[in-house]
């Protein structure tokens, strides 16, 4: 075994002085070289090298741009346009002149209902007015026959005639309208005339007539006795008058309390018309 290591110690030796001789070796030839060629001149040339040619680049660029675009717009536009027209309507004339006919039930009042039932009237009116002026006046034609109460069956009707004079005020409603609706309000008096008025008596036993147009026939309710009035007063009495109405076109409708002063009391009655009025 001792022999073994010693021949590998021997071997390694000899290869490590033989790798030390070679390195030692090249080193100096290395060394040499490198003196050799520092000895050698390098001449050097005065002339200026040909100038070069410019050089010319040509640079060719081709750009292809496709540019594919697709839009698809959808609109759906619903419009809707209501549009409502305002006609401004023409007022409604106001006529100047107005002549009109109507009838109806007059009704006394009172007392007066003790010797008359209600009867049936005739009226007719004639009215004008200044321009478009809303009071106006207005002259009326009235005729009523009163019939006679049961307690006095021999007694004729009572006939009534009647001359008034009224301011007539009128309230357009509405002039747009084609009926050109009104209101109106009367007030004034006039003239009567009685023909076979039958007495009645009032509360504090006074008994109301009409003169010489009293009729002389008969027995009141009360037990007095029917007596004709001889006063020479020609049957002519007057009254005062209130009342209004209403007009759709030529239609109308009123009504107006009136009260006549005859003897010993008014005697008060209320006629309601309806009518038909022809404007100019």
């Amino acid at each position: 075994m001792k022999t073994r290591n010693s021949a590998l110690f021997a071997l390694g030796l000899a290869a490590a002085l033989t790798l030390g001789g070679a390195m030692t070796a090249h080193a100096q030839d290395t060394t040499g070289t490198r003196r050799a060629r520092s000895q050698r001149r390098i001449p050097v040339r005065k002339e200026q090298p040909a100038p070069q040619p410019a050089r010319v680049d040509t640079v060719t660029i081709t750009r292809t741009d496709t540019v594919v675009r697709t839009r698809t717009d959808t609109v759906t536009v619903t419009r809707v346009d209501t549009v409502t027209r305002i006609e401004e309507l023409p007022l409604q004339r106001l006529p100047g002149w107005q002549f009109g006919l109507g009838t109806g039930l007059d009704i006394p009042t009172g007392a007066w209902l003790q010797s008359n039932k209600i009867g049936w009237t005739g009226h007719a009116h004639l009215g004008w007015f200044p321009g478009t002026s809303p009071v106006g006046i207005r002259v009326d034609g009235d005729y009523t026959s009163f019939g006679a109460q049961d307690w006095c069956p021999n007694c004729s009707a009572t006939s009534l005639w009647q001359l008034s004079g009224a301011l007539e005020w009128r309230i357009p409603l509405d002039r747009k309208s084609k009926v050109n609706p009104q209101i109106y309000f009367l007030g004034g008096g006039g003239v009567d005339w009685f023909n076979d008025f039958i007495p009645f008596i009032q509360s504090d036993r006074s008994i109301v007539n009409a003169g010489s147009k009293t009729v002389a026939a008969g027995t009141l309710p009360s037990g007095l006795p029917v007596a004709v009035v001889t006063t020479d007063d020609g049957g002519t009495f007057y009254h005062w008058s209130v009342g209004g109405g209403v007009q759709l076109g030529g239609f109308f409708i009123e009504s107006q309390y009136k009260s006549i002063n005859t003897n010993n009391g008014n005697s008060n009655h209320v006629p309601v018309l309806v009518g038909w009025n022809w404007n100019f």
